[in-house]
């Protein structure tokens, strides 16, 4: 214990200083390692000392590096709502402006039946086209799953024949409840909502990502979808049914540097990891364009219902005929197939127009009618593989519209369906009798 006592009272005792002896002693034993040593700790603190200085320069420039805010060329403006910031880019259009060779305004004069007719859907009878809600979304993807943003929700609108064109732009994940909360606004005022492929796509994302965000989103009170509408009365002429496509061939529209619709996930994501935001401007620029391009599109296609002209293409009028004999428009389908057919158009055409007529004429129980265009249909076939679908549909209108099982008899052998013949042959005898 003693000696222990001893040693906590060397440790905690005040240091005298050495004499001169001591420290002549101390440094005549410092060795060469030791130097070194000492040697080494001095060049780290210096270097220590140099990072520090470098440091705290960086911090002192770094705002005058960031002069330039991130969002430099992007349009629009940010507006504080209860929800958050919320990013909007507003324009408008005057009601002579064209898209293409179509008036948009001349979307205006559409009736609610003709949208029912068009979409073959009656929720739409009772709505006011004038308060009709263009929509197009862009997106982080085409998956539509939970992990998709739409990160630029798209909204057009008429007022005194100008279309009002809003933006809602997503700048960083995590501010969507302001978008979907002004979504909720326009929602509530129109009375049909119109939109491209949204039935399948828009829709049902927004409405997902209104209850992720906890935003109350009414549905709307009437769908028209236009891909389904567009793509009856000018799908089998134009093939494809994107909307540029249907913008080229019957809009007359074609857009100059146009960003690909590939491309505009990563220009997005670019923009959120830090890129200007001119970089996004061209998505802007394109959901403009597919907004503006509904609104024609509405137009072309009312303006194809109720006034089909000669100077329209004669395939989506024989379309028009078919879309009217699903919505039980036979008399206007008749006439508009016998319009086309008395036309003299390419044979496949008219093929396609004598025989919606006749169909027409079956529904409205007038057999000469369609007993006349069914044979200008075989007429127009010869031999091709068609003929056999005419022949059966001229052995069924004489057996049991006109009652002739003898010119019926004609058509039935050029087929192969012998009970019918048979039939056919029976009856014959039977009146001989």
């Amino acid at each position: 214990m003693p000696d222990l006592r001893g040693k906590l009272a060397r440790l905690f005792s005040t240091p005298t200083a050495p004499s001169e002896e001591a420290r002549v002693s101390s440094v005549e034993i410092v060795s060469p390692s030791d130097e070194a040593r000492r040697a080494r700790i001095a060049g780290l603190r210096a270097l220590i000392a140099e990072k520090e200085r470098s440091d705290r320069n960086a911090l002192r420039t770094k705002p005058l590096a960031r002069a330039v805010p991130r969002e430099r060329g992007l349009p629009g403006a940010i507006e504080e709502t209860p929800l958050g910031p919320l990013h909007r880019i507003a324009s408008h259009l005057s009601p002579a402006h064209c898209h293409g060779r179509v008036r948009i305004a001349r979307a205006l004069e559409v009736r609610a039946a003709t949208l029912v007719s068009l979409s073959l859907d009656p929720m739409l009878a009772s709505v006011d086209p004038r308060r009709m809600l263009l929509l197009d979304t862009e997106t982080t993807g085409l998956s539509g799953g939970t992990g998709t943003l739409p990160f630029l929700i798209g909204m057009a609108w008429f007022e005194d024949e100008s279309l009002k064109v809003e933006q809602l732009f997503l700048r960083r994940p995590g501010e969507e409840a302001p978008m979907l909360a002004r979504l909720a606004e326009r929602l509530a005022w129109a009375d049909v909502l119109v939109t491209y492929n949204g039935k399948s796509f828009d829709w049902p994302l927004l409405r997902t990502r209104a209850v992720m965000n906890r935003v109350k989103v009414p549905p709307p009170k009437a769908h028209l979808d236009l891909l389904h509408a567009a793509r009856r009365v000018f799908g089998a002429r134009v093939g494809s049914a994107r909307l540029v496509a249907m913008e080229e061939a019957v809009l007359a529209m074609r857009r100059e540097r146009d960003v690909d619709g590939a491309e505009i996930p990563t220009l997005y994501w670019d923009f959120v990891r830090g890129a200007e935001g001119s970089l996004v401007t061209p998505v802007i620029e394109h959901n403009a364009n597919d907004l503006v391009a509904l609104a024609a599109l509405v137009a072309a296609l009312d303006e194809r219902w109720t006034a089909p002209a000669p100077h329209h293409d004669p395939e989506d009028r024989v379309s028009i005929a078919r879309l009217a004999l699903r919505g039980e428009a036979h008399r206007f389908a008749l006439d508009v197939a016998k319009t086309v057919a008395d036309e003299d158009p390419p044979p496949r055409i008219a093929y396609d127009a004598l025989t919606t007529g006749a169909d027409a004429a079956r529904k409205l129980k007038d057999p000469h009618a369609e007993l006349d265009l069914l044979r200008r249909a075989i007429e127009l076939c010869g031999d091709h593989p068609r003929a056999s679908d005419v022949h059966l549909r001229l052995a069924i209108c004489l057996e049991h519209r006109h009652r002739d099982p003898i010119r019926a008899l004609v058509h039935a052998e050029r087929i192969d369906d012998e009970k019918r013949r048979e039939r056919l042959e029976r009856k014959i005898a039977k009146r001989a009798r």
